[in-house]
């Protein structure tokens, strides 16, 4: 089966094709304002470098968050119109858990996977997995948005963790933590969205956002001011 995965959740997007027998391509977005609009624009060139058209495509996988509000729309969207477009079925795979899955290879024995992902205002979403023996990932904490100090309080009771993600530094350093190396295996992987589909079965397509947007939050502000008046 032919798959093609993106995700948008953060601000390098990661896009892949993948096969029944394995990875086919991978491309990342650089880090630049409006990476996730340029989605449809780098798919049609990752798939012609593939020798691939959209009517090879079989399925595609989203990765639906946690992650930026605006970014995780845009990933939806475009899966959900190619999806309709091209009258094949479309599956949601949490961000969080492919950023936990490509950060196994970093992982020492004994040690819990951490991905965390920084959501702005001093927060950062994050969770903690064990790695299964076939490589496979088991919840220790479940993924929320964190205080950072918080969340380190929270990890030191759960024993020695790599660190990886965009938000990893955010996290105080403990005794018992250490941050993955630099490379792919501090970004989210398409391909690894398929991997979880593959282990897990889909999720819904729909964001996984952890905490209210900006403008709810606002919103209800604004409700509990006017009610005090």
């Amino acid at each position: 089966m032919t798959t093609f995965a993106l995700d948008t959740a953060t601000p390098t997007p990661s896009l892949a094709l993948v096969a029944d027998d394995g990875v086919i391509a991978e491309l990342w977005l650089g880090r630049v304002p409006g990476g996730g609009r340029r989605v449809l624009e780098a798919a049609h060139h990752l798939l012609g470098a593939c020798g691939v058209v959209p009517a090879d495509l079989e399925q595609i996988v989203v990765g639906v968050g946690p992650g930026g509000f605006t970014g995780i729309r845009i990933g939806i969207a475009t899966a959900l119109g190619l999806g309709q477009a091209l009258g094949i079925p479309v599956h949601g795979a949490s961000s969080l858990e492919a950023l936990a899955l490509g950060a196994t290879v970093a992982c020492r024995e004994g040690e819990l996977i951490v991905p965390v992902i920084d959501a702005r205002r001093r927060e950062v979403f994050a969770g903690a997995y064990a790695a299964d023996t076939d490589r496979g990932l088991r919840q220790v904490i479940a993924p929320a948005a964190w205080d950072p100090a918080d969340f380190a309080h929270a990890l030191a009771q759960a024993g020695p963790a790599v660190i990886a993600g965009d938000g990893a530094a955010l996290v105080p350093a403990l005794p018992t933590t250490r941050l993955a190396p630099e490379g792919p295996v501090q970004q989210v992987r398409a391909a690894l969205l398929v991997a979880r589909v593959a282990e897990e079965g889909p999720l819904p397509v729909l964001p996984q956002y952890l905490r209210l947007p900006d403008a709810e939050e606002k919103r209800l502000e604004r409700l509990a001011a006017e009610s005090r008046a």
